[in-house]
């Protein structure tokens, strides 16, 4: 059984046993899995999920009146989204057991976001399921963690896409890159965030700065380990889902405090 299988059927159990606790972290990369817990717990059609009914459609969209979803504003969410959180909980269910919340990037939560959302994690409203999601443990409050049941998600473990590369290796060598075009720009992000990946999923340490047989080529990189390669991917990834609205030179300006 794979991973994946793995935690769809621990669910499955939890949702079988009416034993589904109220607070999760979900940790990782592969988050297309969270929409398959999602309708998994909320199907009226099967006792796993049937992808095809009414509740599993408007899952699957986003658009289930049931489900509230927050989403960083720039490389930050505010205490604001937390609170239309904390009132989308405070209301009656329109048709689940359960309204789901979603905090995507929950590194990205203010300070004043996090205490926010701690008192909710405290006394959570009844018959709610908040599932917060995050590419890694850092930058999260240590108390939120803790009152989260914590599921690790399975890394994509492919060869990264490197038709960045070159301009890739000359940022991490400190050279300041300007780009003109948003598009160009946003394959500089994508190159840099999937090289960063693979040193990330394989382990292996940049060495003699060659990172070995990515994408079935060498690419040549200053000395990288897989823990400040880690760093700076969750940076990036940040830049990179406000990659059509953030200034690009203060995007990579914030990459660069990261090397």
């Amino acid at each position: 059984m794979s991973q994946r299988e793995e935690i769809l059927n621990y669910f499955y159990i939890l949702k079988k046993r009416r034993r589904l606790g109220s607070s999760y972290l979900f940790v990782g990369q592969e988050f297309s899995l969270l929409e398959d817990i999602l309708k998994l717990i909320s199907c009226s059609g099967n006792e796993y999920s049937c992808g095809t009914c009414w509740d599993c459609r408007n899952i699957a969209q986003g658009v289930h009146p049931d489900l509230h979803i927050i989403e960083p504003e720039g490389l930050s969410t505010k205490i604001e989204s937390i609170r239309q959180g904390m009132r989308f909980l405070s209301l009656k269910s329109f048709c689940l057991s359960h309204k789901l919340l979603i905090i995507k990037d929950a590194g990205s939560l203010t300070l004043e976001a996090s205490n926010a959302f701690l008192k909710t994690l405290e006394e959570p409203p009844p018959n709610s399921f908040i599932a917060v999601c995050a590419f890694g443990l850092e930058g999260i409050l240590p108390t939120i963690i803790s009152r989260c049941r914590r599921i690790f998600f399975p890394f994509v473990s492919k060869k990264p896409e490197i038709s960045r590369k070159e301009e890739v290796t000359r940022f991490l060598e400190g050279e300041n890159l300007v780009f003109k075009e948003r598009k160009v720009f946003s394959d500089f992000l994508s190159t840099l965030i999937n090289i960063l990946h693979f040193v990330v999923i394989s382990g292996i340490p940049v060495l003699n700065n060659k990172l070995p047989q990515a994408a079935g080529r060498e690419i040549i990189l200053p000395s990288l380990s897989p823990e400040k390669a880690m760093d700076i991917l969750k940076y990036t990834a940040r830049v990179y889902e406000a990659r059509q609205s953030i200034n690009i030179n203060l995007g990579m300006q914030l990459i660069k405090t990261r090397l």
